[in-house]
C-alpha cells in the first residue's frame, strides 16, 4: 500500500495555488495540501505540517527562494522540493541547490502527476534500503548456533567474553562467567566470527573487542569485563602490539 503524501504549496500568486491545489487534489495518493503566500507563512507552514513535498516558487517578495531552500534544509537536509516556476533559469538554480525536481509554469497536470509517482518510487525504493539495512543489522547479532557436547546450543556474540582452543573444541567464556564448550575448532569459530568485533590475540585465544578494557603491553596481557569481574589474558607480542595501535573507539 503506497503512502499518503502531505504537500505544501508556497507561491505568492492565488491563481497559481489554485490551479496547482486543483491537479494534486486529482492525484489520489495526496491526501494534505497546505499552503502558504509568503515567506514568514511558509516557514511556518513547513515546521508545523513537515509536508512530504514542498512546491516552491522561488520569486516571491521578502525572502528569495534560495534563502527558504536554505531554511528549509537547516531544519531537515533531505526535505524535498520541487521548485514551480515560470523562468527557464530556475531549473538551474534548482540543479546547484540539490533540488528534487523542477516544473515550469503553467503546470501541465500529466508532468505533475509524473513528479509523484517518481518521488514515491524514489521513496519505496529508500524505505526498502532502511529495511534491508535493518535485517543486514539483525542479521548481524543472530544468535550462533554451535554444536555442544550433547546438544545444539544458540549463543549470542555479543554475550561472548573470549574464547580458548582445547584441542579440536573451544571454550566460549561468556560475559556473565558461564562456559559453552563447542565441538568447533578456533580457527573455524574466528571464521564464523569474522564480520564480529572479534580478534585472535594468540594461537589459542580469540577476544570480544567490545569487552577489552585495558591493554599491557610491558607484560603482554590484556584485561577484559564481564559482568560482574574482570579478566586478565596473555597475548603474543606481536598480537599485543596490533592491539595497542588499534583504534578502539
Amino acid at each position: 500500500m503506497e503512502k499518503k503524501l502531505s504537500v505544501l504549496i508556497v507561491d505568492d500568486e492565488q491563481d497559481a495555488r489554485d490551479i496547482l491545489r486543483y491537479f494534486l487534489q486529482e492525484i489520489p495518493s495526496i491526501n494534505r495540501i497546505e499552503e502558504a503566500s509568503n515567506s514568514d507563512e511558509a516557514i511556518f507552514k513547513y515546521i508545523e505540517t513537515n509536508p512530504d513535498i514542498v512546491f516552491l516558487d522561488i520569486v516571491m517578495p521578502g525572502r528569495n527562494g534560495e534563502e527558504l531552500i536554505e531554511l528549509f534544509k537547516g531544519k531537515d537536509p533531505n526535505c524535498n522540493i520541487i521548485i514551480v516556476s515560470s523562468y527557464k533559469d530556475s531549473a538551474i538554480m534548482a540543479i546547484q541547490n540539490g533540488i528534487y525536481d523542477f516544473i515550469l509554469k503553467p503546470v501541465d497536470f500529466t508532468l505533475l502527476q509524473e513528479k509523484i509517482e517518481k518521488f514515491q518510487a524514489q521513496m519505496s525504493a529508500s524505505i526498502e534500503n532502511k529495511i534491508q539495512n535493518a535485517l543486514n543489522n539483525v542479521d548481524k547479532v543472530t544468535k550462533l548456533r554451535i554444536s555442544s557436547t550433547n546438544n545444539h546450543i544458540l549463543v549470542d556474540p555479543t554475550e561472548i567474553l573470549y574464547i580458548e582452543a582445547d584441542g579440536a573444541y573451544s571454550t566460549m567464556v561468556m560475559q556473565n562467567g558461564t562456559k559453552e564448550l563447542a565441538n568447533t575448532y578456533l580457527g573455524k569459530l574466528e571464521k564464523i566470527l569474522s564480520d564480529q568485533n572479534f580478534f585472535r590475540l594468540s594461537r589459542s585465544t580469540m577476544i570480544n573487542l567490545d569487552k577489552l578494557s585495558q591493554v599491557n603491553k610491558t607484560d603482554g596481557t590484556c584485561t577484559l569485563s564481564g559482568t560482574n569481574f574482570e579478566v586478565c589474558l596473555s597475548g603474543s607480542k606481536k598480537q599485543i602490539k596490533i592491539l595497542c595501535e588499534m583504534d578502539l573507539n
